[in-house]
């Protein structure tokens, strides 16, 4: 049991950490805890999808994978460890100011409810919730890369070694975030299944409710009141969804290990406050990259990404430009959703 917090904290910590690079220089969300571990976790997405994709399509092994993702980690670590040195600390300083001041003001009882909740559905996503039938497939997949070091080479449900990807295993291959969860398995050395189906709930489903928490801060302008109370409503809608019998499985923020739920809970919220501060940014390049980083990252949970996200920008950047009459602002998140655009053709190809 300790292991299993003890590794979800060292990811959320680990993806702090990271992003820290991120947020230094973004003096609106330079003290944002969640914004920090979020742009840590997107980061790793990108760094991986670019590499996962054409190392399966090779039949590389899956250790080349891990060492690869072991060296970036650190390297991004050793700058964020230098840039904290040389402010002695001040970000985890002012964090714990941040966190005793909240809990003092009453205007915030509501983001403390919603805490409450966001804790209670974390436990009991690691702890309780069942398996699905698809996890045969899924969680199938992760345990036998991380025993054989062979990806998406075995059939999970009768072990059967396939020697080439096939039939839906494609879906997989461009979108390879069950290889994402099986690096993770092999870099902190924990058993596959409990990792998939306990630790993953322990850092994804606080890191999709702190993009919800992002989102709603956008949508209530910024006031804290009301940002709480729409973070009960959107726990409530989870855990109502997830009772009833047309819940929509796959689309709840109970099945973080699977890509469809990653997509549906924790990128489209984020894709969707992105465009939002894009709406309140009129110049600067950093907001073109980390829009990009998102949706680049954000291939690496579905197939449906690929699609949906840049669909979603892309509406987006017409009604906007259009708009403000420019063309930049037309032009550049088009060009940001070239790269979904490319890994979903190239899956159609190979897929058909």
């Amino acid at each position: 049991m300790v292991q299993i917090f003890a590794c979800a904290a060292f990811i959320l910590i680990l993806c702090n950490l990271i992003g820290q690079l991120w947020v230094n220089r973004w003096e609106k969300y330079q003290d944002s805890l969640w914004m920090a571990t979020i742009m840590g976790m997107i980061t790793l997405f990108a760094v991986f999808q670019v590499a996962a994709v054409p190392a399966i399509y090779l039949k590389w092994k899956l250790h080349v994978l891990v060492i690869y993702m072991a060296v970036v980690m650190l390297a991004l670590c050793a700058a964020s460890v230098f840039q904290l040195y040389k402010s002695r600390g001040a970000y985890y300083t002012h964090q714990l100011q941040k966190i005793r001041t909240a809990v003092k003001n009453k205007r915030n009882i509501w983001l403390l409810v919603a805490a409450v909740l966001i804790l209670y559905q974390t436990y009991y996503a690691a702890f309780y919730e069942a398996g699905n039938g698809d996890d045969v497939r899924y969680i199938g997949a992760v345990v036998d890369a991380v025993d054989t070091d062979e990806m998406l080479m075995y059939h999970p449900a009768t072990g059967e070694y396939l020697r080439e990807i096939a039939s839906e295993f494609w879906k997989d291959a461009a979108a390879p975030i069950l290889m994402f969860w099986a690096m993770w398995c092999r870099l902190l050395h924990i058993n596959a299944s409990t990792f998939t189906h306990i630790v993953i709930a322990l850092f994804m489903v606080p890191l999709a409710y702190g993009a919800a928490y992002l989102m709603g801060y956008k949508l209530c302008r910024e006031d804290n009141r009301r940002t709480g109370m729409f973070l009960c409503v959107y726990c409530l809608y989870h855990f109502v969804n997830h009772v009833l019998p047309i819940e929509s499985i796959g689309k709840t923020i109970y099945y973080m290990r699977w890509g469809k739920s990653v997509l549906y809970c924790f990128l489209i919220p984020l894709t969707i406050f992105f465009l939002m501060e894009m709406l309140d940014t009129k110049k600067g390049v950093s907001q073109y990259i980390r829009l990009g980083t998102v949706l680049l990252g954000g291939c690496l949970s579905s197939t449906m990404a690929c699609v949906m996200l840049p669909a979603l920008t892309g509406v987006w950047a017409v009604c906007d430009g259009i708009y403000n009459r420019s063309v930049r602002r037309f032009l550049v998140p088009l060009l940001l959703c070239v790269p979904p655009v490319c890994y979903a053709l190239y899956y159609v190809h190979f897929a058909s």
